[in-house]
């Protein structure tokens, strides 16, 4: 399972700043927590440093009560975001859009 939601993150980093949208993307990869993102859509950068993009995040690596939870609620937007913006460990912030879902592989 994975939670898919759309982010925007404003970069701090001023080496992603510098980089190309494919090694932007494989940035934004390795910005969450433990590799858990593996899949990134829809992705635009806007203005210098914001960058916005639809990311699938696996649930499956998480400690086993917060992975019930989340399956347990997969209709509260507000946890699904919340756990969205916790898995950001990159430089910048992380700020999920929209109303993220809990899917099914």
């Amino acid at each position: 399972m994975f939670v898919e939601g759309e982010v925007e993150v404003r970069l701090k980093d001023r080496a992603a700043l510098a980089q190309d949208d494919h090694d932007l993307k494989l940035w934004l990869q390795r910005a969450f927590r433990d590799m858990s993102c593996y899949r990134i859509s829809s992705f635009r950068k806007d203005a210098d440093k914001v960058v916005h993009a639809v990311v699938a995040l696996k649930i499956a690596d998480l400690p086993q009560a917060e992975r019930l939870q989340l399956e347990a609620h997969p209709q509260d937007a507000a946890l699904l975001r919340q756990f969205i913006e916790r898995m950001f460990v990159g430089k910048g912030s992380c700020r999920a859009l929209g109303e993220p879902q809990l899917r099914s592989i």
